[in-house]
């Protein structure tokens, strides 16, 4: 990697210090513009946020790095945050060169279970509302970035072009939503914007502590749309003893998410069940039924009941991918 080269740095009225740096990178050779702000101030960026641009190149950088520079002296990049990273991205587009963008950009609490993530350079570019509901469950509104600007208009009108757009944003969102999904799902109904909602469920299936080995154990089921997966865990969490400082282990097998009805219909049918309410949580129902039957519980050696779980998804006819997790406390 090459040196950095700093073309500009500012403070802000709340201590914030704003770079404007350039750099040439190897591995392919590329260039690479970075817009950071770093302070203890309030405000939606946090501690650090931080907007990077990269272009491959195929030429000599001096020209592109000259050009970028002269930006900044001419105050062409005293812009809001993300702005000096559009112009200069804008600048290596019409060079020809094809720009890759990312960002640093910390999420904003609004409530006690709730906060926002703005990620304009997401795959694909994303507004999350994101809440956190009892038993550690959660529960995620999701629209396009580009819905930010529609948003912003409708809850504190139009913008003007040196304004912090994102900061905006937030502000409005905030005050209008009070950090509550339904005030959120309710805004975007009301604008016509398309939203996905997407939900994380933990159930807890067993719980109890072994006396004699000091040991928690449990059984649980993970079912997220947002993290796409179906997982089962058997936990172990041995207590430190005298020559024992403790260790947990973990025995889980996963399935992608998508494979939520095919294991529901299967299961109920193998413990001729019907159980009501939402798919999750009939699946949810149809792994109490195996612990309350016996088929997974305490007492089992250990990892069978995940290789048991992992025998059922393949008769079930979906993927199931083991895996093994171990800490041991060094003290």
């Amino acid at each position: 990697m090459g040196a950095e080269q700093v073309l500009h740095t500012s403070a802000g009225a709340d201590g914030r210090v704003r770079t404007l740096a350039v750099s040439i990178e190897d591995g392919p050779r590329r260039l690479v513009f970075t817009e950071k702000h770093v302070g203890d101030g309030s405000g939606w960026m946090g501690r650090f946020t931080s907007f990077r641009a990269e272009a491959r190149l195929d030429s000599e950088p001096g020209p592109l790095v000259a050009a970028v520079a002269e930006l900044a002296e001419r105050g062409k990049l005293d812009l809001p945050p993300m702005g000096a990273r559009e112009r200069v991205a804008d600048l290596l587009a019409s060079a020809g060169l094809l720009v890759r963008r990312d960002s640093s950009v910390p999420w904003v609490h609004l409530a006690a279970r709730a906060n926002l993530v703005v990620a304009p350079d997401g795959r694909p570019p994303a507004i999350t509302f994101a809440e956190y509901l009892a038993g550690e469950g959660k529960r995620h509104i999701v629209v396009e970035y580009d819905a930010m600007e529609r948003i912003t208009l409708h809850l504190a009108g139009p913008s003007g072009a040196r304004d912090d757009r994102i900061g905006r944003f937030i502000a409005a969102f905030t005050a209008a939503t009070d950090g509550r999904s339904e005030r959120v799902a309710e805004l975007y109904r009301a604008l016509g914007i398309e939203f996905e909602e997407r939900f994380e469920h933990r159930y807890q299936l067993l719980s109890t502590f072994r006396a004699n080995s000091g040991c928690a154990f449990s059984l649980t089921l993970i079912v997220s749309s947002i993290d796409d997966k179906i997982l089962f865990r058997e936990y172990y969490d041995y207590n430190a003893r005298p020559g024992d400082p403790g260790r947990e282990y973990a025995y889980s097998v996963e399935t992608p998410f998508a494979s939520l009805e095919a294991l529901a219909v299967h299961l109920q049918a193998l413990l001729g069940i019907e159980p009501e309410g939402a798919p999750a949580d009939r699946l949810a129902a149809c792994f109490q039924a195996l612990v309350e039957r016996g088929v997974l519980g305490d007492g089992q050696a250990i990892e069978a009941n995940r290789n048991t779980v992992a025998q059922l998804f393949g008769a079930a006819g979906v993927p199931g991918k083991t895996d093994v997790w171990s800490w041991f406390n060094a003290e």
